[in-house]
């Protein structure tokens, strides 16, 4: 940011010397499954820097955030592994598609036992499948997949490929059609859940068909469903993937990413560079949402502040009550703000001083939904009646700016 960083408080880069913006901050709307994710932590950037800087331009980490601004389905992290089993096993298509790989054996026969290697080395096993085969598959159909699951056939000990993939979530798909939650047998998910999960097989199927990622994002991770405002968390190294929704995105500074579903075969990285990155540590979609509360350094109508468990970024929301404006202290570093929504016919932002001058005064008339402002450290702002912003802002631990403390 050079000198307009020093003007706005950006933190100075370990190692640089020079100002920069420690976070991004997005709207990002999914009408699709993004890619199937991490994004590495700062040793393995590093490294990944040092061998390959054209692919891996930085050496930081990414840890993120989304919040949700309407309705919002994404994948975050491993589910529990006793729930794992107990999907995989029940639905008779998986148990066929999965059973010829030692993994899967090791898997099942040690649950509730089993590790986060072995079901990191079942992962391994499923990435590793073609997602794109001229062959015609194993599992031809719905009768041959239920045929193989209810031990009425042995599948063979041959490579699964994306053609067999395709076949066993379309004979789940079917089968739900027409037996309901039933279809899921005795898998450890309530109705609702397995209904959101067909939905989010459907959207990855219309896209993807026949993605590898599928097994792994549907049945291995959590679906997690978001109301607006609702917000959840992911660390560096920690899987994920974006379904459906628009959201406030907010992460730290890197471009650093390794895919390895939703993508075209071509794109996808290292499947054992991702399993030995990647961060498996089952545990319910619940752990992963973010808690909120009203935050100390607003007044007027008042701020939501996001709990954010990294250095980098904190999250502020101002939902634009129609009577009262809100107003927010000075910050010691630098403000993204977004503004969503603009119900009133005098909207404005009103900022008074600046790291030079705590006098300052500016008034910014004429607020429009889907501007985007930068206010400098040192300034306390004023968001008019009716004015709805979402603002991410470095968070200067030591001064406890984010109020959740």
């Amino acid at each position: 940011m050079g000198k307009a960083g020093e003007k706005f408080g950006a933190p100075v880069e370990a190692g640089k010397g020079e100002r920069f913006l420690p976070f991004l901050m997005k709207v990002l709307t999914c009408k699709q499954a993004l890619p199937l994710q991490i994004h590495p932590d700062k040793e393995l950037s590093r490294r990944l820097h040092r061998k390959n800087p054209k692919q891996f331009a930085d050496f930081n980490h990414k840890p993120e955030i989304a919040v949700a601004l309407t309705p919002f389905l994404g994948f975050a992290g491993f589910q529990p592994i006793i729930t794992i089993k107990s999907l995989l096993t029940s639905i008779p298509e998986l148990d066929a598609l999965l059973r010829p790989f030692e993994s899967y054996q090791t898997f099942i026969s040690a649950t509730p036992k089993a590790t986060s290697a072995d079901l990191k080395e079942l992962v391994r096993s499923v990435l590793r499948m073609d997602p794109k085969s001229d062959a015609s598959g194993l599992l031809k159909t719905v009768k041959d997949a239920l045929a193989a699951g209810t031990g009425m056939a042995a599948p063979e000990k041959e490579a699964r490929d994306g053609n067999d993939v395709d076949a066993a979530i379309e004979g789940l798909l079917s089968r739900f059609e027409r037996e309901g939650v039933e279809a899921f047998g005795k898998a450890e998910l309530g109705d609702e859940e397995k209904k959101r999960l067909v939905k989010a097989l459907k959207k990855m199927q219309e896209f993807y068909k026949g993605d590898p990622g599928s097994i792994v994002a549907a049945f291995m991770m959590n679906l997690i469903e978001l109301r607006p405002g609702e917000g959840i968390y992911v660390g560096a190294d920690g899987v994920h993937a974006w379904l459906d929704g628009q959201i406030i995105e907010l992460m730290a500074t890197s471009d650093n990413v390794l895919n390895l579903g939703f993508v075209p075969a071509a794109e996808k990285d290292s499947v054992d560079l991702f399993i030995d990155a990647v961060t498996c540590e089952p545990k319910s979609g619940e752990e992963y949402k973010l808690s909120k509360q009203e935050w100390k350094l607003s007044s007027g109508a008042g701020a939501t502040i996001y709990k954010v468990p990294t250095e980098e970024f904190s999250l502020y929301h101002v939902d634009g009550d129609a009577q009262k404006s809100t107003t927010i202290k000075p910050l010691n570093g630098p403000t993204v703000c977004i503004v969503t929504a603009v119900n009133t016919t005098a909207g404005k932002i009103t900022q008074t001083g600046t790291v030079d001058d705590s006098s300052a005064r500016a008034e910014v008339d004429d607020i429009k939904r889907g501007q985007v402002y930068l206010i400098g450290a040192g300034t306390e702002v004023e968001f008019a009646p009716g004015v709805e912003v979402w603002a991410s802002f470095w968070d200067d631990q030591e001064q406890e700016q984010s109020g959740t403390a």
